[in-house]
């Protein structure tokens, strides 16, 4: 029997994290094109998912503060 888990950062499901008979990881699957580059990375738990996803959204919105004012009417 597999374990599969939800990755969710604030109200938003990233992907999922799935570990099969036999695994001792869990592996990423991507809920959002957004999240992609975590697709396939394994994790020792669904917490090292989850952190890892918070610190990617949290990285892509330092990257990109230009089309997130874009998003909010200049307002950040």
């Amino acid at each position: 029997m597999h374990k599969t888990y939800v990755i969710e950062v604030g109200d938003e499901q990233v992907g999922l994290v799935i570990r099969e008979d036999g695994d001792h990881d869990f592996q990423f699957h991507a809920a959002t094109p957004a999240y992609h580059a975590l697709e396939g990375r394994h994790f020792s738990d669904p917490y090292g998912a989850e952190r890892a996803a918070i610190a990617y959204a949290i990285s892509r919105r330092n990257r990109l503060p230009g089309q997130q004012a874009q998003r909010t009417g200049g307002v950040l």
